[in-house]
């Protein structure tokens, strides 16, 4: 518990009996990150998890103060803030969230999975719940599943069936991954510092054969689709959303946050959350913002959609001969 200096090594990995990691990229948002902890604390089980605050030099000082809250309220949880040097790379955030996977799967602190979280894209209580679900039934299943992703934004706020997943080539932002998934598939591309100083040159030189040109989809998801894609693995996706990317300051979105004192700010988050509509009046790129409802659904289990007719919120994009579907049953079939 406390500040951390990041130092990424190679290591050789073995599997320890560390808890697993809730993984939360951080920076200049402290409100958000406020309510992000808020709703993952409400998850009865969160002792068996280690909660990290992935941050770079120079964040909002508030943030300390948000951890200190939280450290006070619920003292038997781990809560470690990484602070990681500014690195000279021309696309903000990419290089702090594309190093928590490092730092997640490196051998002294990993555990099996990862959940993964931005400030600005608050979960729904059953965020935790969910993700383990996904990990102990698909991903520990089927090796070719590289994890859950968070759905495309103009499908977050229609309402979905919360027990279905949709299986696909096409990657948003990840929600879980595990541990050795970030190992074989990401550590190779991620620990490599040309990807950070010139990404697009990176992309061009090493997935000259992507369906995603150089200059397309470059941010750090847009790196995990190109491994993704290279290694020809899936991810799933939930047809009723369980986050929502409300941040009005962000890389590519601007706006007009809330202004005042950190808990007048706060409380009009609340309120904004509640109405889509009115969050995206704020903001220069409406289309970037969703809300869904933050308690999130209630649901037994969680199902593949791999005939894809029964998901009502979520589509396929990319796997046009649902290989989805072929690999599954192909799985099954030899169990």
């Amino acid at each position: 518990m406390g500040t951390e200096t990041l130092l990424l090594k190679s290591t050789v990995f073995l599997h320890h009996m560390n808890k697993n990691t809730i993984a939360i990229v951080a920076y200049n948002k402290p409100d958000l990150l406020y309510l992000y902890l808020e709703q993952i604390f409400s998850e009865p089980t969160i002792e068996d998890y280690q909660i990290q605050i992935h941050t770079e030099e120079g964040y909002d000082e508030e943030q300390n103060k948000v951890l200190a809250f939280y450290r006070g309220k619920f003292p038997t949880v781990d809560i470690a803030q990484i602070v990681k040097p500014k690195t000279h790379c021309p696309l903000a955030g990419f290089h702090n969230i594309l190093s928590t996977y490092l730092y997640v799967a490196e051998e002294e602190r990993a555990g099996d999975f990862a959940i993964i979280g931005e400030e600005d894209m608050i979960p729904t209580k059953d965020y935790v719940r969910f993700n383990k679900y996904i990990y102990d039934n698909y991903l520990k299943k089927y090796p070719r599943i590289m994890g859950a992703a968070h759905k495309r934004r103009p499908e977050a706020e229609k309402e979905g069936d919360p027990e279905l997943l949709m299986g696909d080539f096409q990657c948003t932002s990840l929600s879980v991954i595990a541990t050795d998934t970030i190992n074989k598939y990401l550590r190779p591309t991620l620990s490599q510092p040309s990807l950070y100083t010139n990404p697009h040159f990176f992309y061009s030189l090493n997935f000259p054969l992507s369906r995603i040109a150089p200059n397309d989809h470059t941010h750090h998801d847009g790196a995990i689709e190109r491994i993704m894609d290279s290694n020809n693995l899936f991810v799933l996706k939930p047809d009723q959303s369980r986050s929502m990317h409300v941040g009005l300051s962000g890389v590519f979105c601007k706006g007009k946050p809330p202004q005042g004192r950190f808990e007048e700010r706060v409380e009009q988050w609340r309120e904004l959350l509640k109405d889509g509509d009115k969050l995206r009046s704020l903001s220069t790129l409406p289309e970037d913002l969703v809300v869904t409802d933050p308690e999130g659904p209630e649901w037994e289990e969680l199902r593949l959609d791999t005939s894809r007719d029964k998901c009502k919120a979520s589509s396929w994009w990319y796997d046009h001969h649902n290989q989805f579907k072929e690999y599954i049953d192909t799985v099954n079939s030899h169990k």
